[in-house]
């Protein structure tokens, strides 16, 4: 009797083995439960957006519902600077933001996004898939935030409530601009009054009369409703944006490799869907905001180059890389 119950309690614990190991070689094949978070800086239904709903349909379909992505987009989890602390820290796995970061941590690269460097979209892609990939790896190395796609925002506007259709025009202008050094000291050159105001004041900077002009692309002055509070529109097209998706390479060090290629193949799709919508929209959303009631002022924008290169060429000669910058000239013939 003693035998048999003896042999009894073995084939219990031999099954029970069993069915744990067959469980956990189940979850193995399968793949762990993934939720990623998407800190976003661009509001719902821009571009930027809807390229990351795409990647999070086809991520959660491939995986057959394993893996979960929530989107929190107009800064719900923080500003440009917060989004990339989170993703160095390995707070949040994924992020889309501009440039801020550069300009933040990596000032002697900051070249891509500084007023007339770039003179065209193709420009824009020559130094993306050029010395662009150099700075994203150096971002990675440095900071632990890997560029999953760089999606093309447009080429910035100026807004105004007065018109402005010369270089001369722009003397005394009052006007916002982000926390960038080079961005001040251009507008500055030309005679501009510019101040630091967060993004999400800007609406309300501008219908109160705090500032009397702004600039950024013609999506972002759509969706951000500032023809409410702007009457012109100055194609200067001055500089040509990039929003960037980023992850935390701390988190994405733990997924395994399928689900790494999973995840950056859906995200390659959500960036080219994205872009495919922004590649002409320049021309869709600036006769929205015709529609709307502004007016379209066309400039010389060789006029405002050849007006802010000295200024150009002295913050190359001292705060850019030079072997840096020589490589993005390079790109750029």
């Amino acid at each position: 009797m003693k035998k048999t119950i003896v042999l009894f309690v073995c084939a219990l614990i031999v099954l029970s083995s069993v069915a744990v190991f067959a469980e956990g070689a189940k979850e193995g094949a399968e793949g762990k439960k993934i939720v990623a978070n998407i800190a976003s800086t661009f509001p719902p239904d821009s571009p930027q957006d809807k390229g990351l709903k795409k990647f999070k349909e086809l991520a959660e379909s491939r995986s057959n519902g394993r893996i979960q992505i929530l989107i929190h987009p107009s800064n719900a989890m923080g500003d440009e600077r917060q989004t990339f602390e989170m993703l160095s820290e390995g707070s949040v796995e994924y992020g889309v933001l501009g440039t801020n970061d550069i300009s933040t941590y990596f000032p002697k690269y900051y070249i891509s996004e500084v007023p007339y460097v770039f003179a065209s979209q193709d420009d824009f892609w020559k130094f993306w898939e050029g010395p662009g990939k150099e700075l994203s790896q150096m971002i990675e190395d440095e900071r632990n935030v890997r560029t999953d796609g760089v999606i093309y925002r447009g080429a910035r506007y100026l807004t105004a409530n007065r018109p402005v259709r010369t270089v001369e025009d722009v003397e005394g202008l009052k006007m916002r601009l982000p926390p960038v050094d080079a961005w001040f000291k251009v507008w500055e050159y030309l005679g501009a009054l510019p101040s630091n105001i967060a993004f999400g004041e800007v609406y309300m900077a501008l219908k109160t009369g705090v500032v009397e002009a702004q600039e950024n692309p013609p999506e972002t002055i759509l969706n951000y409703k500032f023809y409410e509070a702007q009457k012109y529109m100055v194609a200067t097209e001055h500089i040509y944006s990039a929003a960037r998706v980023m992850s935390s390479k701390q988190w994405w060090d733990t997924l395994s490799a399928a689900d790494q290629k999973l995840l950056t193949e859906a995200m390659d799709e959500g960036v080219a869907y994205a872009n495919s919508i922004t590649k002409d929209g320049d021309a869709k959303f600036v006769a929205e905001l015709k529609k709307l009631g502004m007016t379209l002022i066309e400039v010389d924008k060789s006029a405002f180059k050849k007006a802010v290169q000295p200024v150009l060429d002295e913050i190359a000669e001292k705060e850019w890389d030079p072997e840096f910058y020589a490589k993005v000239q390079e790109a750029l013939k």
